[in-house]
């Protein structure tokens, strides 16, 4: 699968996890592991949300964030922790 295809996808999941499934406004990104491996997003999950996390620190270093708008990483000195925030959601 494409990159962008599965850019595309990602952004499918997230918005159908929100709108469908949860009422929470913050959801760590690994924990959308199943729904992005049920639609064939990726094959399997390892290190407790490897594949989701590789896709976001590679766009985050081309400066391409906003192509998945739920994205909201916490910064940290070492390291980002990654979420998904609710579209029109406030952290």
């Amino acid at each position: 699968m494409q990159k962008e295809e599965k850019i595309k996808q990602i952004n499918a999941v997230i918005n159908d996890y929100f709108e469908n499934v949860t009422k929470e406004n913050l959801v760590a990104a690994k924990n959308l592991m199943p729904y992005f491996i049920k639609v064939g997003i990726f094959v399997k999950d390892r290190s407790a949300g490897g594949p989701i996390r590789q896709i976001l620190r590679e766009l985050d270093e081309k400066n391409a964030l906003d192509r998945i708008p739920f994205v909201h990483p916490v910064r940290k000195d070492k390291n980002t922790n990654w979420f998904f925030l609710r579209t029109g959601a406030i952290t």
